[in-house]
Protein backbone atom coordinates (compact mmCIF):
# COMPACT_ATOMS: atom_id res chain seq x y z
CA UNK A 1 0.00 0.00 0.00
CA UNK A 2 1.19 3.51 -0.77
CA UNK A 3 1.79 5.73 2.22
CA UNK A 4 2.03 9.43 2.83
CA UNK A 5 5.44 10.90 3.49
CA UNK A 6 6.35 11.45 7.10
CA UNK A 7 5.08 14.87 8.17
CA UNK A 8 7.62 17.35 9.45
CA UNK A 9 7.16 20.80 10.88
CA UNK A 10 8.71 22.30 7.76
CA UNK A 11 6.51 20.35 5.31
CA UNK A 12 3.27 21.11 7.14
CA UNK A 13 4.07 24.78 7.70
CA UNK A 14 4.89 25.09 4.00
CA UNK A 15 1.55 23.47 3.11
CA UNK A 16 -0.29 25.77 5.53
CA UNK A 17 1.46 28.79 4.01
CA UNK A 18 0.38 27.81 0.49
CA UNK A 19 -3.17 27.16 1.68
CA UNK A 20 -3.31 30.49 3.51
CA UNK A 21 -2.19 32.21 0.31
CA UNK A 22 -4.29 30.36 -2.27
CA UNK A 23 -7.67 30.11 -0.53
CA UNK A 24 -8.15 33.88 0.05
CA UNK A 25 -6.74 34.67 -3.40
CA UNK A 26 -9.26 32.47 -5.20
CA UNK A 27 -12.07 33.57 -2.88
CA UNK A 28 -11.37 37.21 -3.78
CA UNK A 29 -11.45 36.26 -7.46
CA UNK A 30 -14.75 34.39 -6.99
CA UNK A 31 -16.35 37.37 -5.26
CA UNK A 32 -15.08 39.77 -7.94
CA UNK A 33 -16.36 37.56 -10.79
CA UNK A 34 -19.76 36.95 -9.21
CA UNK A 35 -20.34 40.65 -8.57
CA UNK A 36 -19.97 41.26 -12.33
CA UNK A 37 -21.67 38.20 -13.84
CA UNK A 38 -25.28 37.11 -13.63
CA UNK A 39 -26.09 33.86 -11.81
CA UNK A 40 -26.05 30.72 -13.91
CA UNK A 41 -23.70 29.35 -16.52
CA UNK A 42 -21.63 32.56 -16.98
CA UNK A 43 -20.73 32.56 -13.28
CA UNK A 44 -20.06 28.81 -13.29
CA UNK A 45 -17.74 29.13 -16.27
CA UNK A 46 -15.81 31.85 -14.44
CA UNK A 47 -15.54 29.79 -11.23
CA UNK A 48 -14.66 26.42 -12.78
CA UNK A 49 -10.89 27.15 -12.98
CA UNK A 50 -10.80 27.58 -9.18
CA UNK A 51 -12.23 24.14 -8.38
CA UNK A 52 -9.12 22.03 -9.25
CA UNK A 53 -7.12 24.14 -6.80
CA UNK A 54 -9.47 23.30 -3.92
CA UNK A 55 -9.41 19.62 -4.92
CA UNK A 56 -5.60 19.63 -4.90
CA UNK A 57 -5.03 21.45 -1.60
CA UNK A 58 -5.28 18.34 0.67
CA UNK A 59 -2.46 16.75 -1.32
CA UNK A 60 -0.08 19.39 0.04
CA UNK A 61 -0.28 17.88 3.54
CA UNK A 62 1.44 14.75 4.84
CA UNK A 63 -0.22 14.95 8.25
CA UNK A 64 -3.33 12.76 8.30
CA UNK A 65 -5.21 15.20 10.50
CA UNK A 66 -4.38 18.24 8.38
CA UNK A 67 -5.15 16.32 5.19
CA UNK A 68 -8.51 15.29 6.66
CA UNK A 69 -9.43 18.85 7.63
CA UNK A 70 -8.24 20.27 4.31
CA UNK A 71 -10.40 17.72 2.49
CA UNK A 72 -13.44 18.84 4.44
CA UNK A 73 -12.72 22.58 4.46
CA UNK A 74 -11.61 22.94 0.84
CA UNK A 75 -12.56 19.98 -1.37
CA UNK A 76 -15.99 19.49 0.17
CA UNK A 77 -17.21 22.77 1.61
CA UNK A 78 -15.39 25.50 -0.31
CA UNK A 79 -15.81 23.86 -3.73
CA UNK A 80 -19.48 23.12 -3.03
CA UNK A 81 -20.11 26.68 -1.82
CA UNK A 82 -18.56 28.09 -5.00
CA UNK A 83 -20.68 25.88 -7.26
CA UNK A 84 -23.80 26.97 -5.36
CA UNK A 85 -22.63 30.60 -5.53
CA UNK A 86 -22.57 30.32 -9.32
CA UNK A 87 -26.35 29.80 -9.20
CA UNK A 88 -26.93 32.34 -6.41
CA UNK A 89 -27.55 29.59 -3.84
CA UNK A 90 -25.90 28.58 -0.58
CA UNK A 91 -24.33 30.64 2.20
CA UNK A 92 -21.97 32.71 0.03
CA UNK A 93 -23.30 35.93 -1.45
CA UNK A 94 -21.34 38.42 -3.58
CA UNK A 95 -22.95 41.19 -1.54
CA UNK A 96 -21.16 40.05 1.64
CA UNK A 97 -18.34 42.34 2.80
CA UNK A 98 -14.92 41.07 1.84
CA UNK A 99 -13.76 39.69 5.21
CA UNK A 100 -16.96 37.74 5.99
CA UNK A 101 -16.93 36.39 2.42
CA UNK A 102 -13.32 35.19 2.76
CA UNK A 103 -13.95 33.51 6.11
CA UNK A 104 -17.20 31.88 5.02
CA UNK A 105 -15.60 30.61 1.80
CA UNK A 106 -12.54 29.03 3.37
CA UNK A 107 -13.80 27.90 6.78
CA UNK A 108 -16.68 25.74 8.08
CA UNK A 109 -18.66 28.67 9.44
CA UNK A 110 -22.08 30.09 8.75
CA UNK A 111 -23.37 33.43 9.94
CA UNK A 112 -26.42 32.95 12.13
CA UNK A 113 -29.58 34.09 10.40
CA UNK A 114 -32.47 35.76 12.15
CA UNK A 115 -33.63 39.18 13.33
CA UNK A 116 -30.99 41.39 14.84
CA UNK A 117 -31.59 42.79 18.31
CA UNK A 118 -33.00 46.30 18.43
CA UNK A 119 -31.95 49.08 20.75
CA UNK A 120 -34.95 48.28 23.00
CA UNK A 121 -34.16 44.56 23.29
CA UNK A 122 -31.83 43.00 25.79
CA UNK A 123 -28.20 43.09 24.77
CA UNK A 124 -27.08 39.61 23.66
CA UNK A 125 -24.05 37.92 25.14
CA UNK A 126 -20.77 37.98 23.27
CA UNK A 127 -20.92 35.77 20.14
CA UNK A 128 -17.82 33.84 21.26
CA UNK A 129 -19.67 32.50 24.31
CA UNK A 130 -21.52 29.94 22.16
CA UNK A 131 -18.23 28.19 21.41
CA UNK A 132 -16.31 28.43 24.69
CA UNK A 133 -18.25 25.66 26.42
CA UNK A 134 -17.97 23.16 23.49
CA UNK A 135 -14.23 23.81 23.27
CA UNK A 136 -13.73 23.19 26.99
CA UNK A 137 -15.96 20.11 26.95
CA UNK A 138 -14.13 18.60 23.97
CA UNK A 139 -10.71 19.15 25.52
CA UNK A 140 -11.85 17.55 28.78
CA UNK A 141 -13.38 14.46 27.21
CA UNK A 142 -10.61 14.00 24.63
CA UNK A 143 -8.13 13.96 27.51
CA UNK A 144 -10.22 11.28 29.19
CA UNK A 145 -10.34 9.21 26.00
CA UNK A 146 -6.57 9.51 25.57
CA UNK A 147 -6.15 8.03 29.05
CA UNK A 148 -8.75 5.31 28.36
CA UNK A 149 -7.61 4.03 24.95
CA UNK A 150 -4.53 2.12 26.22
CA UNK A 151 -6.88 0.03 28.40
CA UNK A 152 -9.56 -0.87 25.81
CA UNK A 153 -8.08 -4.22 24.78
CA UNK A 154 -10.65 -6.24 26.73
CA UNK A 155 -13.67 -4.22 25.62
CA UNK A 156 -16.12 -5.50 22.96
CA UNK A 157 -15.40 -4.29 19.42
CA UNK A 158 -18.56 -2.20 19.13
CA UNK A 159 -17.77 -0.46 22.43
CA UNK A 160 -14.30 0.44 21.13
CA UNK A 161 -15.82 1.70 17.89
CA UNK A 162 -18.33 3.77 19.85
CA UNK A 163 -15.36 5.37 21.59
CA UNK A 164 -13.87 6.01 18.14
CA UNK A 165 -17.15 7.76 17.22
CA UNK A 166 -16.88 9.85 20.38
CA UNK A 167 -13.29 10.77 19.57
CA UNK A 168 -14.18 11.79 16.00
CA UNK A 169 -17.10 13.90 17.18
CA UNK A 170 -15.11 15.61 19.94
CA UNK A 171 -12.16 16.29 17.65
CA UNK A 172 -14.33 17.76 14.91
CA UNK A 173 -16.38 19.74 17.42
CA UNK A 174 -13.20 21.12 18.99
CA UNK A 175 -11.79 22.20 15.64
CA UNK A 176 -15.05 23.64 14.32
CA UNK A 177 -15.84 25.37 17.62
CA UNK A 178 -12.34 26.85 17.72
CA UNK A 179 -12.74 28.14 14.16
CA UNK A 180 -16.19 29.52 15.04
CA UNK A 181 -14.76 31.13 18.16
CA UNK A 182 -12.07 32.97 16.20
CA UNK A 183 -14.47 33.95 13.40
CA UNK A 184 -17.08 35.24 15.88
CA UNK A 185 -14.41 37.30 17.65
CA UNK A 186 -13.08 38.74 14.37
CA UNK A 187 -16.46 39.49 12.79
CA UNK A 188 -18.40 40.26 15.97
CA UNK A 189 -21.25 38.14 14.58
CA UNK A 190 -22.97 35.05 15.95
CA UNK A 191 -22.16 31.78 14.18
CA UNK A 192 -24.26 28.66 13.83
CA UNK A 193 -23.08 25.53 15.67
CA UNK A 194 -22.19 22.57 13.44
CA UNK A 195 -22.87 19.74 15.91
CA UNK A 196 -25.44 19.13 18.60
CA UNK A 197 -25.49 15.78 20.43
CA UNK A 198 -24.81 13.04 17.85
CA UNK A 199 -23.55 10.36 20.26
CA UNK A 200 -27.07 9.40 21.38
CA UNK A 201 -29.75 9.69 18.67
CA UNK A 202 -33.39 8.68 18.40
CA UNK A 203 -33.30 7.72 14.72
CA UNK A 204 -31.31 7.83 11.50
CA UNK A 205 -33.26 10.95 10.52
CA UNK A 206 -32.35 12.55 13.83
CA UNK A 207 -28.64 11.85 13.36
CA UNK A 208 -28.24 13.07 9.79
CA UNK A 209 -30.85 15.82 9.83
CA UNK A 210 -30.43 17.51 13.22
CA UNK A 211 -27.27 16.37 15.02
CA UNK A 212 -24.28 15.73 12.75
CA UNK A 213 -22.24 18.19 10.67
CA UNK A 214 -25.07 20.60 9.97
CA UNK A 215 -23.16 22.74 7.46
CA UNK A 216 -22.50 19.70 5.26
CA UNK A 217 -26.19 18.78 5.61
CA UNK A 218 -27.24 22.27 4.47
CA UNK A 219 -24.94 22.13 1.43
CA UNK A 220 -26.09 18.62 0.44
CA UNK A 221 -29.68 19.79 0.81
CA UNK A 222 -29.05 22.72 -1.55
CA UNK A 223 -26.84 20.97 -4.10
CA UNK A 224 -28.40 17.48 -4.31
CA UNK A 225 -31.63 17.06 -2.35
CA UNK A 226 -33.66 20.06 -3.52
CA UNK A 227 -32.86 19.87 -7.27
CA UNK A 228 -33.57 16.13 -7.44
CA UNK A 229 -36.67 16.38 -5.23
CA UNK A 230 -38.12 19.09 -7.48
CA UNK A 231 -37.99 16.69 -10.43
CA UNK A 232 -38.31 13.15 -9.06
CA UNK A 233 -39.74 13.48 -5.56
CA UNK A 234 -38.65 13.45 -1.94
CA UNK A 235 -37.24 9.92 -1.74
CA UNK A 236 -35.12 10.42 -4.85
CA UNK A 237 -33.79 13.64 -3.32
CA UNK A 238 -32.79 11.81 -0.12
CA UNK A 239 -31.00 9.14 -2.16
CA UNK A 240 -29.18 11.78 -4.23
CA UNK A 241 -27.93 13.59 -1.12
CA UNK A 242 -26.63 10.39 0.47
CA UNK A 243 -25.02 9.22 -2.79
CA UNK A 244 -23.23 12.56 -3.11
CA UNK A 245 -21.99 12.20 0.47
CA UNK A 246 -20.83 8.66 -0.33
CA UNK A 247 -18.83 9.85 -3.33
CA UNK A 248 -17.19 12.57 -1.21
CA UNK A 249 -16.24 10.01 1.45
CA UNK A 250 -14.78 7.70 -1.23
CA UNK A 251 -12.66 10.69 -2.24
CA UNK A 252 -11.65 11.12 1.41
CA UNK A 253 -10.56 7.46 1.49
CA UNK A 254 -8.30 8.09 -1.50
CA UNK A 255 -6.81 11.23 0.07
CA UNK A 256 -6.03 9.31 3.28
CA UNK A 257 -4.76 6.02 1.82
CA UNK A 258 -3.69 6.85 -1.78
CA UNK A 259 -5.48 3.61 -2.72
CA UNK A 260 -8.46 3.13 -5.08
CA UNK A 261 -11.79 3.44 -3.24
CA UNK A 262 -13.39 0.19 -2.11
CA UNK A 263 -17.02 1.23 -2.59
CA UNK A 264 -17.80 0.65 1.10
CA UNK A 265 -18.34 4.35 1.75
CA UNK A 266 -20.87 4.46 -1.07
CA UNK A 267 -22.56 1.32 0.26
CA UNK A 268 -22.70 2.78 3.77
CA UNK A 269 -24.42 5.98 2.65
CA UNK A 270 -26.78 4.11 0.31
CA UNK A 271 -27.81 1.98 3.29
CA UNK A 272 -28.32 5.12 5.38
CA UNK A 273 -30.57 6.52 2.63
CA UNK A 274 -32.63 3.31 2.68
CA UNK A 275 -32.96 3.51 6.48
CA UNK A 276 -33.93 7.17 6.22
CA UNK A 277 -36.69 6.55 3.67
CA UNK A 278 -37.98 3.38 5.37
CA UNK A 279 -38.12 5.11 8.74
CA UNK A 280 -40.16 7.98 7.33
CA UNK A 281 -42.55 5.59 5.59
CA UNK A 282 -43.02 3.62 8.82
CA UNK A 283 -43.74 6.79 10.80
CA UNK A 284 -46.27 8.04 8.25
CA UNK A 285 -48.01 4.65 8.30
CA UNK A 286 -48.04 4.62 12.10
CA UNK A 287 -45.87 1.47 12.24
CA UNK A 288 -42.90 3.00 14.07
CA UNK A 289 -43.64 4.88 17.27
CA UNK A 290 -41.41 3.30 19.93
CA UNK A 291 -41.05 4.71 23.45
CA UNK A 292 -38.45 7.45 23.71
CA UNK A 293 -35.89 5.32 25.58
CA UNK A 294 -36.27 2.46 23.09
CA UNK A 295 -35.95 4.88 20.16
CA UNK A 296 -32.66 6.23 21.49
CA UNK A 297 -31.32 2.72 22.13
CA UNK A 298 -32.30 1.40 18.70
CA UNK A 299 -31.22 4.53 16.82
CA UNK A 300 -27.81 4.68 18.48
CA UNK A 301 -27.25 0.92 18.02
CA UNK A 302 -28.10 1.06 14.30
CA UNK A 303 -25.68 3.94 13.75
CA UNK A 304 -22.83 2.34 15.73
CA UNK A 305 -23.18 -1.06 14.04
CA UNK A 306 -23.35 0.30 10.48
CA UNK A 307 -20.51 2.75 11.10
CA UNK A 308 -18.41 -0.01 12.65
CA UNK A 309 -18.97 -2.51 9.85
CA UNK A 310 -18.88 -0.30 6.76
CA UNK A 311 -17.42 3.11 7.60
CA UNK A 312 -14.52 2.28 9.90
CA UNK A 313 -13.61 -0.98 8.16
CA UNK A 314 -11.66 0.38 5.15
CA UNK A 315 -9.74 2.89 7.26
CA UNK A 316 -8.88 0.34 9.96
CA UNK A 317 -7.66 -2.21 7.38
CA UNK A 318 -5.43 0.50 5.91
CA UNK A 319 -4.01 1.25 9.37
CA UNK A 320 -5.21 4.86 9.32
CA UNK A 321 -6.60 4.65 12.86
CA UNK A 322 -3.24 3.55 14.31
CA UNK A 323 -1.34 6.23 12.42
CA UNK A 324 -3.74 8.98 13.43
CA UNK A 325 -3.60 7.93 17.09
CA UNK A 326 0.21 8.00 16.90
CA UNK A 327 0.12 11.37 15.17
CA UNK A 328 -2.15 12.73 17.91
CA UNK A 329 0.22 11.37 20.57
CA UNK A 330 3.15 13.07 18.82
CA UNK A 331 1.20 16.34 18.76
CA UNK A 332 0.51 16.06 22.50
CA UNK A 333 4.21 15.49 23.17
CA UNK A 334 5.06 18.54 21.06
CA UNK A 335 2.56 20.69 22.98
CA UNK A 336 4.00 19.47 26.29
CA UNK A 337 7.53 20.25 25.16
CA UNK A 338 6.56 23.75 24.03
CA UNK A 339 4.62 24.38 27.26
CA UNK A 340 7.57 23.22 29.31
CA UNK A 341 9.89 25.54 27.44
CA UNK A 342 7.56 28.53 27.68
CA UNK A 343 6.31 28.08 31.25
CA UNK A 344 8.51 25.81 33.32
CA UNK A 345 11.93 27.08 32.31
CA UNK A 346 11.25 30.81 32.89
CA UNK A 347 9.97 30.08 36.39
CA UNK A 348 12.91 27.76 36.99
CA UNK A 349 15.33 30.40 35.80
CA UNK A 350 13.67 33.00 38.00
CA UNK A 351 13.87 30.81 41.10
CA UNK A 352 17.54 30.10 40.58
Amino acid sequence: MQALGRPTSASELRALAWTTLLVPMFAVYARYACRRLRPGWPRLAALLPTLPVFVYLPCLFNSYHLRLFSTFFHTWLAANKLVLLAFDLGPLKPSLPLLPFLLCAGLPIKLREGPQPTSHSASPGPPVADFLLPCGRSVLFLTGLALLFPHTGSLPLYVVHYLYCAQIFLTLDLVFSSVGLVAAAVLGSAMERQFRAPLVVASVNDFWGRQWNLMAVDLLRASAYKPVRARWGRDAGVLAAFLMSGVLHELLYWYMTLEPPTGEMLLFFTLQAAFHVAERWARVAGLWRPPKAAAYLIGTTVMVVTISELFFGPFIRAGIDVRMIQEAADAVQLVRAVAKRLIVRPFGAGSS
